[in-house]
């Protein structure tokens, strides 16, 4: 999810906590560098009036601290007008009211999915965004959405009381009122009513998903039924699957992929990441005494690693008479069947991946057995011989060696990525008092352990072969040591023409990845250590 923070200058807010004003402001350029196209958000608001749903309003973006409900949202020439009050009955809400009301913050940002955006003039125009929280923040970074909160229902009580002597405060609220809503009427053409059908109502009725039942239709019978699905921009062509939908893929693929359970995973809207790693650590000393000179320490070196995505596909068949049958649940079918293919082979490409059109696997990186290595070089312990352990003793030795080979600060996370036939091996060793090194899963949420850290087996990596030198076992946190970018958005396209009877459905994603820490991870060589 990105964020746009967008300055709101406080006129008013009453003692019920209601606001308004627009959360997000078009053709103005944030401090990101992108900038909102006119219409971004106007499929992102037919979903919510279908669904009956809304987006959260929380504190600073922290999805634990909902502090709100938006009433109302509003897509003028001008941007997105918001209508939204806090719920008082909670003390963050009342501690929020409080700075609102004495001017100690005033900003607002929003919460979203990048959908299409172009680049021109060397910036990036959102033209369509899934809108999926409005958040009041501290430090904002655009100046030109104002929160204008003016409450008519004041005027109207104080003048049912007959307090004639507020007459001229009174009118001065309701002059503003029109002042704003001529405006309002301007900027959308002269049209109020085109605002008020193009708003979220204040009392929208709960309901379904209408883009997750458009994508049943879609699976089921094609693109005449694509309703509120989201065309793709890739060069496939093709519709954007749903975010429910793309979140119970990712839910899948950990199950079908051992090392996205272990590795760190982020979601960017580019085509590459650019994350920079320290080289080294910062030195510090004690001050002493107050006369006493501050030496200068010296400083991490940076160094930045360029992660791109590359796109990965799969192409899973249904027969036309399974997805008519309307006892199948066709959104369970295809989110499977594209996990299971996808899965294996970003796995396997995430540890023996060349970084040539598909992720840089961690195998891939060169090793060393010595303690002090250049950048960008793993650590390997060898077994002194090819394809299998020299000896008990010494496969042990060096198991207990690579686990104490980690610095501290990866031990809390780390654990072993092996392949079946080298943990069949590991299984048979045991220590001088007969005790077996493997200890089986005391419970499905307890993995079974060697030496006392979590072993997963990962089919994708070498397989242990007599006399034939390679790489089957791991260790490390690899949390740290490794990262998988995702890019958002899936896209399918669906075809029914070339394998008749079956369609055939083309989703495809992008996907990278490459070792960001290379302390983090350890090898086990099966082969003799070179001289």
């Amino acid at each position: 999810m990105k964020y746009i923070q967008q300055h709101m200058l406080i006129k008013s807010i009453n003692d019920s906590g209601s606001f308004s004003g627009y959360a997000s402001v078009f053709d103005e350029l944030d401090g990101h560098g992108d900038i909102v196209a006119k219409g971004a958000f106007s499929r992102s608001l037919e979903g919510f009036r279908k669904s009956g749903r809304r987006p959260k309003l929380l504190w600073q973006h922290d999805s634990s601290y909902p502090i709100g409900i938006i009433d109302e949202l509003t897509e003028d020439s001008h941007g997105l007008f918001l209508k939204a009050h806090l719920l008082l009955d909670l003390p963050k809400a009342r501690e929020i009211h409080c700075l609102l009301q004495h001017g100690a913050i005033d900003g607002m940002s929003i919460g979203y999915r990048v959908k299409q955006q172009e680049r021109r003039d060397n910036h990036n125009y959102l033209t369509e965004l899934d809108l999926m929280e409005v958040s009041i923040v501290t430090f904002p970074a655009c100046s030109n959405a104002v929160i204008d909160q003016v409450q008519a229902t004041d005027a109207i009580k104080l003048i049912e009381k007959g307090e004639n002597n507020m007459h001229q405060e009174i009118e001065g609220i309701l002059q503003e009122i029109r002042h704003n809503l001529s405006q309002m009427a301007e900027s959308n053409g002269g049209n109020i009513g085109k605002i008020r059908r193009n708003s979220l109502p204040l009392a929208a009725p709960l309901g379904s998903c209408s883009n997750k039942s458009d994508f049943a239709d879609f699976v089921r019978y094609g693109a005449d039924n694509k309703k509120s699905l989201h065309e793709g921009d890739g060069e496939h062509g093709g519709f954007l699957i749903p975010a429910e939908i793309v979140t119970r893929i990712d839910d899948q693929l950990k199950l079908f992929s051992p090392f996205r359970t272990i590795a760190k995973a982020i979601t960017i809207s580019t085509n590459a990441i650019d994350i920079l790693v320290d080289i080294g650590t910062p030195d510090a000393g004690w001050m002493g005494a107050q006369d006493h000179e501050r030496l200068e320490t010296d400083t991490a070196t940076l160094r930045k690693i360029n992660i791109p995505v590359h796109e990965i596909y799969a192409k899973p068949l249904a027969h036309q008479q399974l997805l008519d049958d309307t006892n199948i649940d066709v959104e369970n079918w295809i989110v499977k069947k594209i996990a299971e293919k996808m899965a294996h082979l970003e796995d396997a490409a995430f540890i023996n991946g060349t970084g040539e059109d598909q992720p840089r696997g961690f195998l891939r990186c060169e090793s060393s057995a010595a303690l002090e290595r250049d950048f960008g070089v793993l650590q390997h312990f060898s077994t002194g011989a090819v394809g299998r352990f020299a000896d008990n003793t010494t496969a042990i030795s060096l198991l207990i060696d690579m686990t104490c080979s980690l610095k501290p600060k990866y031990v809390k996370n780390a654990c072993w990525i092996l392949s079946r036939s080298a943990l069949a091996e590991i299984r048979k060793l045991k220590d001088r008092d007969g005790r077996h090194l493997w200890q089986p899963a005391i419970s499905e949420s307890t993995p079974a352990t060697l030496l006392g850290f979590p072993v997963i087996v990962d089919d994708n990596m070498p397989q242990l072969i007599p006399d034939q030198a390679s790489i089957p076992v791991a260790f490390g946190d690899f949390s740290a040591g490794y990262q998988i970018v995702d890019r958002q958005n899936l896209t399918m396209l669906r075809d029914p023409y070339s394998s008749k009877p079956f369609v055939e459905f083309y989703i495809s994603k992008r996907v990278g990845g490459d070792v960001i820490d290379h302390d983090a991870i350890k090898l086990l060589k099966f082969d003799v250590e070179a001289q």
